[in-house]
């Protein structure tokens, strides 16, 4: 999402540059990208093999028939656009943008890495060969750039930290959940995989409902949600006798609706650079609890507005959770602080910083 506020900043405030974008696999947002761009391709459409005829397999058995390289052709064809900068928004795109660049040397490089050290790991184990053409990585949190420090080598000084900018978006012509009175709602966030804790988040349900005498509790998560995914969660709540108390809601047009309604945020990420979420929930005013080591969030956390706990430690963040559901002057007063500092965090105030960093690769 940085690169679709960056662009439509851009847009408005330095209209004499003109930016082309390149998507791996097109998206839901792919219309707004077309519209903010000048030229936009999608690599996934143009670089795909179209299925050959009877003849042309052949021929192209016997050699004298070749398939087009469609992806050769459209780097050739990009290299000779004279860009003064690649800005490379994924892990993913490094290895494209590492082919661009290499055909024209006077192109800058510059990457911007919002994963950390497991998911590089699994989505791009050789990132180490591409980074000597890279420029300056832009990072959103101190946890990545420490991260291309001690597991990359990276230079410091090639590493810019910009925090991530979010807005909210509470429709409140359109109620979608409609709170009941005195329960207390803890809330997460995300698609349901290994790296958002899903699993993390189920287990502070179970040792919250045995080891606490309440009832009145809910934990609430918004996010996509796989079939298969659902189905096996449903079977765990349904085991653990939480089907009431544990809601898995799925992906929301709206998430600020639910958002606003849950009183503690939980982030039970294994592993998140910087989650747009904790800027969403905190403009809110929510306070967030998460994983020490985990979150580059933590770096804001520490000013106040909520709790740092150790790694997985389920019953430490349980008893947070419990310190908010019995203080209610303290839950507010974390709260209002996310307000003040995640208002920071627009795009209206963090774009500014992204363009900086570009201008100086501006020739």
């Amino acid at each position: 999402m940085v690169l679709l506020h960056l662009l439509r900043w851009l847009n408005s405030s330095q209209p004499q540059i003109t930016c082309d974008v390149l998507t791996l696999n097109g998206g839901a947002i792919e219309s707004e990208f077309k519209e903010l761009s000048c030229d936009f391709y999608n690599y996934k459409e143009i670089t795909k093999q179209k299925k050959l005829k009877l003849w042309q397999r052949f021929f192209l058995k016997i050699g004298w028939f070749k398939r087009t390289n469609h992806e050769v052709n459209l780097v050739s064809e990009l290299s000779n656009n004279n860009y003064q900068i690649v800005y490379a928004n994924t892990i993913l795109s490094v290895q494209l943008a590492h082919e661009l660049v290499s055909k024209n040397k006077n192109i800058r490089f510059i990457a911007h890495v919002h994963e950390l050290n497991t998911v590089i790991k699994i989505n791009m184990p050789n990132f180490d060969n591409y980074t000597s053409l890279i420029d300056q990585f832009i990072v959103p949190s101190q946890l990545v750039k420490k991260n291309l420090i001690k597991n990359r080598a990276i230079q410091e000084d090639k590493i810019d930290v910009v925090y991530e900018c979010a807005l909210t978006d509470i429709d409140n012509k359109k109620q979608v959940v409609l709170k009941e009175e005195k329960v207390f709602t803890i809330g997460a966030s995300g698609t349901v995989d290994w790296r958002k804790g899903h699993d993390v988040f189920i287990q502070l349900a179970r040792y919250l409902d045995s080891n606490y005498d309440i009832s009145n509790f809910k934990f609430i998560w918004v996010g996509h949600i796989k079939l298969q995914d659902q189905i096996i969660l449903e079977e765990d709540i349904e085991k653990l006798g939480l089907k009431e108390k544990v809601i898995f809601v799925g992906e929301q047009e709206n998430p600020s609706n639910y958002f606003k309604d849950f009183d503690v945020f939980v982030m039970t990420s294994r592993e998140d650079p910087f989650p747009l979420v904790c800027i969403e929930v905190g403009m809110l005013g929510k306070p967030i609890i998460s994983f020490d080591k985990a979150v580059g969030t933590n770096e804001v956390l520490k000013n106040g507005g909520g709790f740092i706990v150790p790694y997985l430690n389920i019953e430490a963040m349980v008893e947070k959770i419990m310190e908010y559901y019995t203080n209610s002057v303290l839950l507010e007063a974390h709260g209002e602080i996310n307000k003040t500092v995640f208002s920071q965090f627009t795009p209206e105030l963090i774009c500014p910083q992204l363009f900086s960093i570009l201008q100086k690769h501006i020739k």
